[in-house]
């Protein structure tokens, strides 16, 4: 046994009574053993961290001592057809960071998505933010009712790299649905055309 906080790791047990959305397949699994600590409880009063192994894919799932999940259940991943590479990539990071509660890293990376998206449609090179925003309605690769969640992108993310106060995990999941939309609307349709 070895040591973690207040706790001891205990060998492989068996697990009754828990089940998980698993954060690798996206399957609601009720697994058979894990590794926990010993102020685990079988009974229903869980206390303390524990690892959990999923019976479909057989990745390890990590609860810590107030129950949250890593990697999270929430695979707010969507796959979406036709992106750039670069787009993909930080739509991937957005997605990834949302997965691990990096909810500020997450904003962050939403509003360097959105300039980036604007460079890829041929906007220039190193303007602000607000003209990136303008240069994607005026040129009609969003419609004008997006300008208000691209503004709150912006905001966000402003928010997230200047203010000491975190992004929620509330906040950031409308913004990655958001993203979403966008991506859908502005090269996945238009892929399929």
């Amino acid at each position: 046994m070895q040591y973690f906080g207040d706790n001891m790791w205990r060998d492989v047990v068996a697990i009754e009574g828990e089940s998980f959305n698993c954060g690798y397949c996206n399957s609601l699994t009720a697994p058979s053993y894990g590794y926990v600590t010993s102020g685990y409880d079988r009974n229903g009063l869980i206390v303390g961290a524990r690892i959990l192994i999923c019976p479909n894919c057989k990745q390890p799932t990590f609860f810590d001592e107030f129950n949250s999940q890593y990697p999270s259940a929430n695979n707010i991943m969507d796959n979406i057809n036709y992106l750039p590479d670069d787009v993909q990539e930080l739509y991937k990071e957005v997605c990834d960071s949302f997965s691990v509660h990096a909810y500020t890293g997450a904003s962050i990376l939403a509003r360097k998505m959105i300039m980036n998206i604007a460079i890829e449609k041929k906007a220039k090179v190193d303007l602000s933010f607000a003209n990136y925003v303008e240069y994607l309605v005026t040129n009609g690769v969003v419609p004008k009712s997006a300008e208000k969640w691209l503004n709150t992108v912006r905001k966000n993310g402003n928010e997230a790299a200047h203010k000491t106060s975190k992004s929620s995990k509330e906040e950031t999941e409308k913004i990655i649905k958001f993203l979403v939309i966008l991506l859908r609307s502005v090269y996945e349709f238009e892929g399929e055309i």
